[in-house]
């Protein structure tokens, strides 16, 4: 009779502890899916890496080059036109061609230029025969010495006429006056062009020159009898160097830019067209001041600290794609000059140096670089 009167309170009983373990399930379960999404949040808001700009340590000996912007130009050009007027009948070469010396470029409309020569060679025939005549007949008295003088300056005076119109008509041609290429065309053909009116613009490219402006500063440390090495760089043919040689030096600075314009020769080069206008990058060995210099870095002034430790430079030491951890490393300094200071020893070539926002780096901070460029 006792079980009997128990089970109603053992049935409560085990439902009350199966509510109960559902009910602590169900809070775990949410406590977990909680906590997740909490670290998912944390992730998510999570500051990206710092970006810091860092620069590629160059090799010390190319601490001994200056580079400057130059200007491919031809050794010879020249803007050719027709010394007389007249209606264009022919264009005969166009822009880009190649043509060689004497070559006829361009044609004039000629008649009136062969009317006026036919006009002149009658006239000299004319004031000749009288010429030849007076000279016979001057010498027996038949005519008087003043007289024969006058028809020999006439004679004199047809002739240089005549020489002129054979002259004119041969203006008529355009000629090359040296071997090159067609730069530039000015006028269309059936044109009326003036007397020294722009037709061709010819340029001889069998060897280059290449311009380039130098400051008062640099001008005034160059040597005439120094021998310095001299490259031109250019960006469509990386990895190779051209030799130049310095060809005239201007001594009279512009007037505003205040900067000396220094020519310098360069040879055609096979597989590449190079054409006047183009851009180069000029690169010539400095004067160095010290046998030191051979084998110094120069690194941005603003790049190098100093604490109680002495001085000290932030290294980005790649550790991934893209990804690098700050390492700090203490250096030796030297002078300070226009090239920056001078690092003796603590850092090597191909390290990259930090050169933006030193104040926010530590050793061992993960970071993201930024494009490299070379010191």
């Amino acid at each position: 009779m006792t079980q009997k009167k128990d089970q109603p309170y053992n049935y409560l009983r085990h439902s009350f502890f199966n509510h109960l373990v559902k009910v602590t399930g169900i809070s775990v379960l949410s406590f977990m899916l909680t906590a997740c999404d909490s670290q998912q949040e944390n992730a998510a808001i999570a500051p990206p890496l710092r970006l810091v700009k860092v620069r590629m340590i160059a090799e010390p000996s190319q601490f001994q080059f200056k580079e400057f912007p130059g200007v491919v130009d031809a050794v010879q050009k020249a803007e050719l036109a027709f010394r007389v007027s007249g209606k264009l009948e022919k264009l005969q070469v166009k822009e880009g061609d190649i043509v060689s010396q004497d070559q006829v470029l361009a044609r004039l409309d000629d008649k009136d230029y062969r009317i006026q020569l036919n006009s002149r060679e009658a006239e000299y025939k004319q004031v000749h025969a009288d010429y030849l005549r007076a000279r016979k007949l001057v010498d027996s008295g038949a005519i008087s010495r003043s007289d024969f003088n006058k028809l020999q300056a006439q004679n004199s005076t047809a002739l240089a006429n005549l020489a002129s119109a054979k002259q004119t008509l041969g203006y008529t041609s355009l000629k090359a006056p040296f071997a090159g290429r067609i730069a530039k065309r000015y006028v269309e053909n059936f044109e009326d062009v003036s007397a020294m009116q722009a037709v061709y613009l010819l340029q001889d490219t069998s060897s280059l020159t290449i311009k380039v402006n130098l400051p008062s500063s640099l001008m005034i440390k160059i040597r005439k009898e120094a021998q310095s090495e001299i490259n031109a760089f250019f960006d469509t043919i990386p990895g190779q160097k051209f030799p130049l040689k310095p060809l005239e030096i201007s001594t009279q600075a512009d007037e505003a830019t205040n900067t000396y314009q220094v020519t310098l020769g360069m040879e055609a080069v096979d597989g590449y067209n190079i054409l006047p206008g183009m851009s180069v990058t000029v690169r010539g060995r400095r004067d160095l001041d010290n046998e030191t210099d051979i084998n110094s870095f120069y690194l941005p002034a603003q790049s190098v600290l100093s604490d109680d430790e002495g001085r000290y430079v932030y290294l980005a030491v790649p550790s991934g794609e893209g990804l690098a951890t700050v390492e700090r490393r203490k250096v030796e300094t030297g002078k300070l000059s226009e090239r920056g200071l001078e690092v003796l020893s603590g850092v090597n070539t191909g390290e990259s140096l930090i050169i933006a926002g030193m104040s926010k780096m530590y050793p061992g901070l993960e970071v993201r670089l930024s494009k490299e460029s070379s010191l």
